[in-house]
């Protein structure tokens, strides 16, 4: 009776060490893109109604011959859904996280400074992730209430 105990116990940790090892997000050393001066900017709409939140501004350069889908970012403890924008002819991958956002175990399992994001992206159809450092915060951007008809 014992034995049993122990046996499945013993299996039990097994299958727990290996689930606790897939879920973790594995940082590429080398990334086939280069990353600009990333930026982050709280906005405040002017209305009621209107929604606050963040927004991830990282400038992308790739290659042309590489073929990556960006899934989603990481930050703040929060995930989003990325798209890449092409602002002023340069390629920026543009996340905005609303504050009603939930956080996210995901994110929050990264233990990411305030100034660090997470984007995670298929390559070849494999999905990898490259952290962001040093992420500049501009100052807030508040706009301004429609006028009173």
């Amino acid at each position: 009776m014992g034995l049993m105990k122990y046996i499945t116990s013993s299996i039990f940790v097994f299958l727990l060490f290996l689930t606790s090892c897939t879920s973790q997000k594995i940082m590429q050393a080398t990334i086939p893109f280069e990353i600009g001066n990333a930026t982050s900017q709280q906005y405040m709409g002017g209305r009621e109604e209107s929604s606050t939140g963040t927004e991830l501004r990282i400038p992308l350069s790739f290659s042309n011959n590489i073929e990556i889908k960006v899934n989603k970012v990481y930050f703040r403890g929060k995930e989003a859904q990325a798209i890449i924008d092409t602002i002023e002819n340069e390629k920026v991958l543009v996340v905005k996280m609303p504050n009603n956002l939930k956080e996210s175990s995901e994110a929050i399992n990264l233990k990411l400074n305030s100034d660090e994001a997470v984007i995670s992206y298929n390559e070849n159809g494999e999905t990898k992730y490259a952290k962001i450092q040093g992420i500049k915060q501009k100052q807030p951007l508040i706009y301004k209430s429609a006028p009173k008809i």
